[in-house]
């Protein structure tokens, strides 16, 4: 899997429950905010796989389907 870095801000009481949290279920602090923001996005309905470009295909004719005779009558 590829990872992508990023940096937050998070507030003095948010770093202390996440550093609780990580150490209650034995995992890292970043694999809760992963867990966290996969959450996020499902109730948000939006998936994490999901390409941005995706709603486009199939919007625009292809060349081989453009009548090109046609464009210049």
């Amino acid at each position: 899997m590829e990872w992508i870095r990023k940096q937050i801000d998070i507030t003095p009481a948010q770093d202390r429950a996440l550093k609780r949290l990580a150490q209650q279920q034995g995992t890292t602090e970043a694999e809760i905010l992963r867990k966290a923001l996969g959450l996020l996005l499902a109730r948000e309905g939006i998936a994490e796989n999901e390409d941005p470009f995706a709603d486009l295909i199939g919007l625009f004719a292809s060349p081989a389907e453009v009548d090109y005779d046609d464009i210049y009558r």
